[in-house]
C-alpha cells in the first residue's frame, strides 16, 4: 500500500530558503553512552537502548521540522512507563540540531554514530537530510519525516509513511475530491523553483484531466513567497470554484486571504500542507471551506467516530500527558509513527538485538499501521515502489473554525482509497487494527 506524502515536496522550498540560514548547530547531549551490558550492538546494554534524534531545532524552519522530536519523546515515555522493550528502557539521550545546514546535518549524524554510539536515529526532521549515504554505510537504523527523494535508496532508512515519493499515486484522489465538490473550473498552483512542488501539482493536473475535470487555470511557476494577487485575479476571470495548491501553509493562507479580497471567498481550497489547529482558529473567517489532505487518521476522528480509531485515541491521550503542546501537530505525529516503527522492530527481534536484525525484522513487516494511525505499510516493497490501494483522509474547515473529517466512506471510514486505475473509491482492505 502507498499513502501519498502530502508534505514531501517541501524539501525544495526549504532548501531554497535555508541557504541563508546557515549556522553552527549544537548537540543537546544529555550524557555519555552507558558502559557495560551484554550486547555488542552500539548503544545497547542489558537494560537500555540509547538512541538519538536529528532535527532542525533552531532557526526559521524549526517549526516545520523540529516538531518531529516531540512525538518520538512521547512514544518512548509511554513505552518506558510500561517497562520498556524486553527489559530495556529506550533512552533518547541525544537530540541534536542541524540548524537547516546540509553540512551540519551529516556532521551531526557522524557525531551521533561515532561519538555518542547510538543504536539508532529515531526522529529525523530536516529540510536537508544529507546524512543518508553515511548512515547507509554504517548500517544505522534511521527513522524520520521524509521530504526528499533519497530515502528509497537504502534498506535501513524508514520514512513515516514509506520511503518512496510517488506523486502519481494521487491522480485518482484529486479527481474524486474535485468531483465531490462539484468542480467545473479548477485552478492548480505550485512553486516554479521547487521541483517537488511543481511535480506534485503536475501530477494533480494529469489526474484531474485524466478523469474529465476541467483545469481552467494553472500556475506551476509561482515564485517562493510571491504575491498571489495576479493568480487570484486570473482565477476570478476563469470562475474558479476549486483550488488545489502545492504550496506551504503560509502561502496557502495568503492565497485564501487574497481570494476573499477578490470575491472568491466561497471557493474550496485543497491544501497539501498546513493542517494546524492554531492557524485555523486564528484565521477561521477566511479558511472556511479549506480542505486538508492527510496521510493519517485525522485528529478529529476521535470525536467524529467514537471508538473507531483507538490508535488515535491513545495518541491523543499520551501526547496530552507527555507533550501536550504538540498533540495536534502534523509533524509530531510523524515522530510518533517513527518511534512506533522502531519499537515494533525491537519487539520482533527480541533480546538478542543487533542493528542488522532490527533492519531485517522491519523489512519483513507487511502490515505496519502505527497502532491504526495509517492504513498499512508493506516494508517488503516500501523502499522501492508504491502499490495500490492509495489512501488519503480529508479534513474541512467549517463555520467558526471547526474541523471535521469529510468524504467519509461507509459512515465511519476516514480513509478514501483507490486502486490506481479508477476514480471510484474502494474499501480499505481489512479493518484497521487497534494496535500494530
Amino acid at each position: 500500500m502507498s499513502v501519498r506524502g502530502t508534505r514531501r515536496w517541501m524539501m525544495g522550498v526549504t532548501s531554497t530558503i535555508a541557504v541563508v540560514l546557515v549556522a553552527t548547530a549544537c548537540s543537546n547531549s544529555l550524557g555519555s553512552v552507558p558502559s557495560g551490558g551484554t550486547s555488542t550492538a552500539p548503544g545497547v546494554t542489558s537494560d537500555t537502548i540509547t538512541v538519538g534524534s536529528l532535527a532542525t531545532l533552531s532557526g526559521q524552519l524549526s517549526a516545520g521540522f523540529g516538531d518531529v522530536v516531540y512525538g518520538v519523546k512521547a512514544y518512548f515515555d509511554m513505552v518506558n512507563a510500561q517497562g520498556g522493550v524486553d527489559g530495556r528502557r529506550i533512552d533518547l539521550r541525544y537530540v541534536v540540531d542541524d540548524a537547516a545546514n546540509p553540512t551540519t546535518d551529516e556532521d551531526q549524524a557522524r557525531n551521533l554514530v561515532q561519538q555518542d554510539h547510538v543504536f539508532a536515529i529515531v526522529g529525523v526532521g530536516s529540510p536537508f537530510f544529507t546524512a543518508d549515504q553515511y548512515l547507509a554505510r554504517t548500517g544505522t537504523p534511521t527513522f524520520g519525516y521524509m521530504v526528499s527523494g533519497n530515502w528509497d535508496k537504502y534498506p535501513n532508512l524508514f520514512g513515516a509513511y514509506s520511503s518512496v515519493l510517488d506523486y502519481t499515486s494521487t491522480e485518482e484522489s484529486v479527481a474524486f475530491v474535485a468531483q465531490q465538490l462539484g468542480a467545473h473550473s479548477v485552478a492548480v498552483i505550485a512553486y516554479g523553483a521547487v521541483s517537488q512542488s511543481k511535480d506534485a501539482c503536475a501530477a494533480d493536473i494529469a489526474g484531474l484531466e485524466r478523469f474529465g475535470v476541467q483545469v481552467r487555470f494553472e500556475d506551476l511557476d509561482l515564485p517562493i513567497y510571491g504575491d498571489p494577487t495576479t493568480d487570484v485575479q486570473q482565477m476570478a476571470s476563469h470562475h474558479t470554484d476549486v483550488l488545489f495548491t502545492c504550496l506551504d501553509g503560509v502561502e496557502n493562507l495568503k492565497f485564501v486571504q487574497t481570494m476573499h479580497q477578490y470575491g472568491l471567498g466561497d471557493v474550496h481550497t485543497v491544501w497539501q500542507n498546513g493542517y494546524d489547529r492554531n492557524t485555523v482558529s486564528q484565521n477561521a473567517s477566511v479558511m472556511t471551506g479549506s480542505i486538508f489532505a492527510l496521510e493519517h487518521v485525522p485528529f478529529e476522528a476521535t470525536q467524529a467516530f467514537p471508538g473507531k480509531y483507538p490508535g488515535m485515541d491513545r495518541y491523543i491521550a499520551v501526547m496530552n500527558r507527555y507533550e501536550p503542546q504538540w498533540t495536534y501537530d502534523d509533524i509530531s505525529i510523524q515522530g510518533w509513527i517513527n518511534a512506533a516503527q522502531f519499537v515494533a522492530g525491537l519487539r520482533a527481534v527480541g533480546r538478542d538485538l543487533t542493528q542488522q536484525k532490527l533492519v531485517a525484522a522491519i523489512n519483513s513487516e507487511t502490515s505496519f499501521t502505527a497502532g491504526g494511525l495509517i492504513p498499512f505499510i508493506n516494508w517488503k516493497v516500501a523502499h522501492t515502489s508504491t502499490t495500490p490501494p492509495y489512501c488519503s483522509s480529508y479534513v474541512e474547515v467549517t463555520s467558526g473554525g471547526k474541523l471535521k473529517p469529510v468524504f467519509v466512506q461507509n459512515g465511519d471510514e476516514a480513509f478514501v482509497c483507490f486502486n490506481g486505475s479508477s476514480d471510484r473509491p474502494i474499501p480499505l482492505p481489512g479493518h484497521v487494527p487497534p494496535s500494530s
